[in-house]
């Protein structure tokens, strides 16, 4: 039985961390809105999962509660569409080598 080359073995690794520096490169470009309250309240976060920015319907200032509400529904809605996209790119980047939902969770950004 023939044993592995290392000097292969390791420049796959470094060719695949440099592969993944570039992944997290792309996911702070990559941007998913949320929203909720019909479009009251929307969110956008980068697959890096980064809340960017935060649109608020002035009409519905005057309802502290449902304001919260709405908020943390389409910050949730947006992490949610980022999380998918972040995979996406994952696996693609990853061409099958890796599950990218266990490379998430390890990232500490997964379920």
């Amino acid at each position: 039985m023939a044993m592995p080359n290392f000097s292969d073995m390791m420049k796959q690794l470094k060719d695949a961390g440099e592969k993944m520096q570039d992944v997290q490169k792309q996911l702070e470009k990559l941007v998913s809105e949320g929203e909720s309250g019909g479009g009251m309240v929307r969110a956008k976060v980068n697959g890096r999962q980064k809340l960017l920015e935060l649109t608020i319907d002035p009409e519905i200032m005057d309802d502290v509660d449902m304001v919260q509400d709405l908020v943390v529904a389409a910050v949730n809605n947006a992490l949610e569409s980022s999380a998918q996209l972040a995979q996406n790119e994952i696996s693609k980047a990853a061409g099958g080598m890796i599950n990218p939902a266990d490379l998430m969770k390890h990232f500490g950004q997964g379920k």
